[in-house]
């Protein structure tokens, strides 16, 4: 798997987190947005072709106005691949903003 392809993981996985939240549609409803401030990814295996991942994510830091959140992918659930981290900084009306309830809450 190409590396650029990891980051598409995660986002699915960051996706599936903020919909037990409510969905980004409730995040945006609520006049915020949130934008990539920093990414990377920590590769411990390669992914190939017909390998089945599975990708967990957790918020490792929870600030004020941005969220850092890990992933762990692991190959049948079992073999570590990638653990990546991408931090979400909240916006609204192109300025940082306090994180809405959603996000710094448990679901």
């Amino acid at each position: 798997m190409h590396a650029t392809r990891y980051y598409e993981y995660f986002e699915d996985a960051f996706l599936d987190w903020l919909a037990a939240r409510g969905g980004y549609d409730r995040l945006r409803q609520e006049g915020a947005d949130l934008v990539v401030k920093v990414s990377g990814c920590e590769h411990h295996s390669p992914a190939r072709l017909g390998d089945v991942l599975a990708v967990e994510s957790a918020p490792a830091r929870v600030g004020t106005t941005s969220i850092t959140m890990t992933f762990t992918m692991r190959r049948a659930e079992e073999e570590l691949v990638a653990v990546g981290t991408i931090t979400y900084v909240c916006v609204r009306d192109g300025r940082a903003a306090p994180l809405p309830a959603m996000l710094t809450t448990p679901a």
